[in-house]
Order: C-alpha cells, then sequence, then structure tokens
C-alpha cells in the first residue's frame, strides 16, 4: 500500500465528481481560514470537499439518488470513520455544514479500497466484489507486516508424553554469571507435561550462543 498526500486524496475524489479546492494545487486558498489551518501549510495539507452535484444524485453510477447535503455528511462521516486523516470535519462541525474539510499532516497509507469507499460508500475488494463495509488498511489483500506475526514457538519430543516448548528469543540485557543459567532456561524451555524431561542440549553451549558470551561460565 503505497503512501499517498492530501494532492493524492483530492485527485481521487475529483474521478468521481466531487470538487476540491482551498489548496494551491486545486485553484489556490483564500483568507478565510483560521490562523495555523493546515490550509496555510507549505504546499498545502488540507483540502475542502464539496459536492455540487445535481441535488439528487448518486454518490456513485447506478446507485440511490441522495440530496447533496445528504451526501455530503455521509462523506464526512465516512472520512472520521476511516481514521487517517489528521483532521475530518464536515456537517455538524462548526463551520462545515456544506463541505468536508480533509487534512493530512504528512503522507499517510491509504490503499485505494479506502479511497473509493471515501468517496462512494462502496469498493471492490481484491476478489471483485462490492462491498460497503469499511474496509481495513488491509484491504488491498496485503498481509500483515513479518515484524507483526508473532513467532510460533518450535516443538520437540522428549520421548512418550514429554513436550518441551522452544520459546525463540530473549533479550540480550546485563546480568550476573550466575543468573543466566536459570534464567535462560526458564524463559527458552517449558515442560508442557508431566514427568521428568531430559534436556538435549548443552546449557553452556547455548548459553554462549545465545549472548555471545566467553566461556565465562565454566
Amino acid at each position: 500500500m503505497s503512501e499517498k498526500s492530501i494532492v493524492d486524496v483530492g485527485k481521487f475524489l475529483q474521478k468521481y465528481g466531487l470538487k476540491i479546492g482551498e489548496n494551491p494545487v486545486f485553484g489556490g486558498v483564500s483568507n478565510v481560514h483560521t490562523k495555523g489551518s493546515y490550509h496555510y501549510t507549505p504546499g498545502g495539507s488540507a483540502i475542502d470537499v464539496t459536492d455540487w452535484r445535481p441535488d439528487m444524485a448518486p454518490a456513485y453510477e447506478g446507485g440511490p439518488s441522495k440530496s447533496w447535503k445528504q451526501r455530503t455528511g455521509e462523506l464526512s462521516w465516512r472520512a472520521k470513520k476511516l481514521g487517517v486523516f489528521t483532521e475530518a470535519l464536515g456537517p455538524g462541525d462548526p463551520g462545515h455544514s456544506e463541505h468536508v474539510h480533509l487534512a493530512l499532516a504528512k503522507n499517510a497509507p491509504i490503499s485505494e479500497q479506502q479511497l473509493e469507499w471515501l468517496a462512494t460508500g462502496r469498493y471492490k475488494t481484491p476478489e471483485g466484489k462490492l462491498s460497503s463495509s469499511l474496509p481495513t488498511s488491509y484491504a488491498s489483500g496485503q498481509s500483515l507486516p513479518a515484524t507483526t506475526q508473532p513467532a510460533q514457538p518450535q516443538t520437540a519430543q522428549q520421548g512418550a508424553g514429554n513436550t518441551i516448548v522452544l520459546v525463540p528469543g530473549m533479550p540480550n540485557q546485563p546480568k550476573s554469571s550466575e543468573d543466566y543459567l536459570t534464567d535462560f532456561l526458564s524463559k527458552n524451555f517449558t515442560k508442557t507435561s508431566t514427568g521428568n524431561v531430559t534436556s538435549q542440549i548443552d546449557p553452556i553451549a547455548a548459553l554462549r550462543q545465545a549472548f555471545n558470551t566467553p566461556s565465562t561460565f565454566e
């Protein structure tokens, strides 16, 4: 999923008939906004979105006809539900009864499905189906980044009815040498069934490898 600027968002919304303004790329910025507004940041970090299509029109081709006020209100609601914008204001917020204000302080990861849902209230899933539900950050079919996947414990059978679970990774933090053996074994080996288990590892060698420590344990 690529990162998008507020200008990218504005250009996407234009494809669905929405009018974009109050940004240097979209006709300039008027002197009507509050001091410090995202409209006045270098390059413009905000846009105002208005829906001046016919009073009764669908949000997408073939959709149900709605008034422009209803379409504007629903656009504002979807923008807030997405949770990707630094600011999202619309009908019900002071000074925004007829338009939607969107701001991005910096580029943000936003999928095509999210933008399509923002503009119309529906989007096409990776499987080609139309959905009106809120698309997630990974609606484009991406899996979660590898860093967020929890490490899976490895198991090793130790005779009938005895299993040791090897828990990967232990922080390499300074400890006194007499604590290493007990700490390492207790955090990295868990007996999940009853009965005595005989370890098949050399604890000293395992400690040296895990902590990259010279032979201070002999």
